[in-house]
């Protein structure tokens, strides 16, 4: 099989997006025959998430494009507070050689916004009263993240770590006017593959992993130290939390956030007999008020490229420039070949040498030539006879 590939390939303008009822699809042109892949980021390796054209017939210049149904591929699902909706996105990558990521491939992260309506049905009853003026006042919704930061909770947001090194995870919403409750906490691993750290009720699962969330006294902020761990042969971590938002005027947040989470309490009790019973009180948390007043939302933090803990990176590399080339959406493979600064300048010195004796070598055949040719005919007689002679 010969797998063609043409370099100055590329695309036409943006790709064509489409937020259909139960599909997310995407289209788009190029310059020339489209023979590369279409994938979702993470899944190439899944027949579903990914539209290969290396087989297609030769006919014209075709548009190409992917349909994915809602939820497929790990697609994410978002619930948003501003504006209101079910959100779901997810990152395609356009790649146009049939095997290899190159500097022309490009990826686009999607995102599909489904408003939610809500309609009034009035009904009027016209009785003469007195006139009444309305004064309506809209408290603004607030703007919810969740990120994880560097070392303390106003540090650097995270994008590459090491197995083992502290960071604080924060939820923040910027309105003080409402409280927040962080639950239904997922680590994901970005292939499908994830697990609960913060339960329905807004407590921990396991200590070790992500401990229970502490509020601020306004209520708008929770934080909570942890170290960064990874799932077995991953290279990174994220994290995604359900939100319950509540107005705290008049206790609006009485009975919802902060939650009560109580420890698994072991001890032993000495009963009269001198007997020994070992007791275990078992983990739980205070029953929420009525949600009825709350706002329900989805939290997404942002990914986190993990090296295991005993990882180095060779001539003092750091980290950040020894994976930064995942951020990229296309790859360049000539800046895969890296050399250190004396391999550098032994090599540039021996190619520098070589190019010195060369045109040294060049120049002397030359001026040598021009000497034998500017002679007269009798001196170049005698210079053939004296090498025949010598020879």
């Amino acid at each position: 099989m010969t797998l063609s590939f043409d370099m100055d390939n590329g695309l036409i303008g943006v790709p064509d997006i489409a937020c259909n009822t139960d599909t997310i699809e995407m289209r788009f042109k190029t310059k020339k025959k489209f023979t590369g892949k279409i994938y979702v980021q993470g899944h190439y390796n899944n027949p579903e998430c990914r539209v290969d054209y290396g087989q297609t017939a030769m006919d014209g210049h075709p548009i190409g494009g992917i349909k994915l149904n809602h939820g497929a591929c790990d697609m994410d699902r978002q619930r948003m507070i501003a504006p209101e909706g079910m959100q779901f996105s997810t990152v395609i990558v356009i790649s146009f050689h049939p095997l290899f990521i190159t500097k022309t491939d490009r990826a686009f992260h999607i995102k599909c916004l489904y408003r939610e309506t809500v309609q009034t049905v009035n009904s009027q009853l016209e009785v003469s009263s007195l006139p009444t003026e309305s004064i309506a006042h809209d408290m603004p919704m607030p703007i919810c993240t969740y990120t994880i930061r560097k070392d303390e909770i106003d540090g650097p947001i995270l994008k590459y770590a090491r197995v083992g090194d502290q960071v604080v995870h924060r939820w923040e919403c910027d309105n003080p006017s409402y409280g927040l409750l962080v639950h239904s906490c997922y680590v994901e691993d970005g292939q499908g593959e994830k697990q609960m750290v913060i339960d329905e009720n807004g407590c921990h699962t396991d200590r070790m992993v992500l401990g229970d969330p502490t509020y601020v006294e306004a209520l708008n902020i929770a934080y909570r130290e942890s170290y960064v761990f990874k799932f077995a042969d991953r290279v990174g971590i994220r994290f995604q939390c359900e939100i319950r938002l509540c107005v705290k005027e008049a206790g609006g947040c009485n009975g919802i956030t902060p939650p009560l989470c109580f420890e698994e309490v072991k001890g032993d009790w000495v009963m009269g007999d001198n007997s020994t019973i070992h007791t275990v009180a078992k983990r739980n948390a205070r029953a929420r008020a009525p949600t009825n007043n709350t706002i329900a939302a989805d939290l997404i933090s942002q990914y986190v490229y993990v090296l295991d803990a005993d990882s180095e990176s060779s001539n003092g590399i750091r980290l950040d420039k020894l994976i930064g080339s995942l951020d990229e959406a296309s790859v360049d493979a000539l800046s895969r070949i890296c050399l250190s600064s004396s391999t550098f300048t032994a090599v540039l010195t021996i190619f520098v040498l070589i190019f010195v004796l060369a045109t040294s070598l060049v120049l002397c055949v030359y001026y040598k030539y021009l000497r034998v040719k500017t002679l007269p005919m009798d001196q170049k007689r005698r210079i053939s006879s004296s090498a025949l002679v010598f020879t």
